[in-house]
């Protein structure tokens, strides 16, 4: 089938959408990848021959369009008028290249159009949310009740909808029952082999190789219990060092705290910090660490309910976690046995001791459980669900598809070339 996956950002680094549409490509669908970009628009092919069409975000209309339609002037007019331009370019991006029998729209942006995908298409919608995006932290009341809106406004569009855990599943459903029955699909990682450590994390952390490493990953905003790690590390003991792997807000008050606080060796150090690495050498830096951070606070139901790509990334470099007593994450880590949980209030002293109590041999436990872990949840687990949502839509005997499907015979399905991807946007050299 031809299927259209729309994005609002420049697709390059939005790992759930470029592992979809790598699935459905190796099943032998025709799939286009539309985005938006800050920068001219482009076309380009990805090493998997998906085509890629990046529309230029024009929002140079805004102003003439909320006078148009006789809004009331405000920071939130701006939003839902901002919002709603930057769906409708997506829908001519579409519209100008493809003739889709599905449309495939990820978060809440591209979610503004979908009346228009289905008054013109005719086809099949499935909403893909990554997040509860009226209740996100530090989320604006403004955008919180745009983003609402939105859902509100199009979810009688939407033919399948897909999202990533049980707990932001069962929020939608109550929120808005008119959404079809969920599809789970957390944000998995592919599997793969765990890489054999070749010492580059303690390298660029300027640590002994012996060191043991508390890993945070990712970026480095607000409420995900950065300043609470940094406090802990004062009460490790010199055998432990906190590394920060990343860029972002709070970057500067990272690199202050390692400065102030320089009481040990330099090989020994409390806190040092890195920065990121590209996604398709990720796990060969991450399997450096001895515990993965997820200290995520409770600061909203994003958060509450959040199940994280680093979920599964630390895993699969065979790193045990350290999460915060979030029901989504701690799920996980006591089904598994792979890591523990601290409590939401995140006190830097419980968590020292936390870490102390980890002894080697139950450390090690922690490594061969997540072995195990990374076999049953990785993405070839679940990449089938969204095939068979989207044949379930798009089959004879489903009443919703409005006009006939081409009858496709999919091809045998290919090796994953997650890794020729991520490589092709960073420069690479891949086999």
């Amino acid at each position: 089938m031809r299927i259209a996956v729309v994005v609002h950002n420049n697709v390059k680094r939005d790992a759930r959408v470029l592992k979809g549409a790598t699935s459905l490509k190796s099943l032998g669908h025709d799939v286009r990848l539309f985005g938006l970009t800050a920068n001219d628009s482009e076309h380009f092919i990805l090493p998997n021959g998906v085509p890629v069409h990046l529309k230029h975000r024009d929002l140079t209309g805004i102003r003439s369009r909320m006078a148009e339609e006789q809004l009331p002037t405000g920071k939130e007019s701006a939003i839902w008028t901002s919002f709603r331009t930057q769906g409708d370019l997506l829908f001519e991006n579409v519209k100008e290249v493809f003739e889709p029998d599905l449309v495939h729209l990820h978060d809440h942006l591209s979610f503004t159009a979908a009346a228009k995908y289905k008054d013109h298409f005719r086809c099949p919608i499935v909403w893909d949310a990554h997040e509860i995006y009226e209740d996100m932290a530090s989320i604006a009341p403004e955008r919180a009740r745009v983003n609402s809106r939105i859902i509100k406004d199009n979810v009688v569009y939407a033919d399948g909808f897909v999202t990533l855990n049980e707990s932001i599943s069962s929020f939608y459903r109550e929120k808005y029952p008119e959404l079809p029955e969920s599809v789970l699909v957390p944000n998995a990682v592919e599997y793969t082999t765990p890489p054999v450590y070749d010492g580059r994390l303690h390298r660029a952390a300027g640590l002994r190789q012996e060191q043991k490493i508390l890993l945070f990953q990712g970026g480095l905003a607000p409420h995900r219990g950065i300043a609470a790690l940094l406090e802990a590390s004062k009460h490790l003991d010199e055998n432990w060092s906190v590394v920060f792997m990343g860029w972002g807000a709070l970057e500067s008050q990272i690199v202050e705290f390692a400065g102030v606080n320089n009481d040990r060796p330099s090989d020994r150090a409390r806190v040092t910090i890195i920065p990121g690495a590209p996604h398709h050498e990720l796990l060969s830096w991450t399997s450096g660490a001895t515990l993965g951070a997820i200290p995520y606070e409770n600061t909203g139901l994003n958060h509450l309910y959040c199940s994280p790509n680093k979920l599964w990334e630390y895993p699969a470099a065979g790193v045990p976690l350290l999460v915060t007593d979030l029901p989504e994450m701690r799920k996980k880590v006591e089904n598994y046995e792979i890591g523990i949980a601290v409590p939401q209030q995140l006190d830097p002293i419980q968590i020292a001791e936390t870490i102390h109590s980890l002894t080697d041999s139950r450390l090690g436990e922690m490594r061969l459980n997540c072995a195990h872990f990374s076999t049953v949840e990785n993405w070839q687990t679940y990449e089938t669900k969204i095939s068979r949502l989207f044949e379930e839509l798009t089959g004879p005997e489903s009443a919703k598809t409005l006009d006939s499907v081409p009858n496709v015979a999919a091809g045998p399905k290919t090796p994953s070339l997650w890794k020729r991807i991520t490589a092709f946007f960073t420069g690479a050299r891949t086999p």
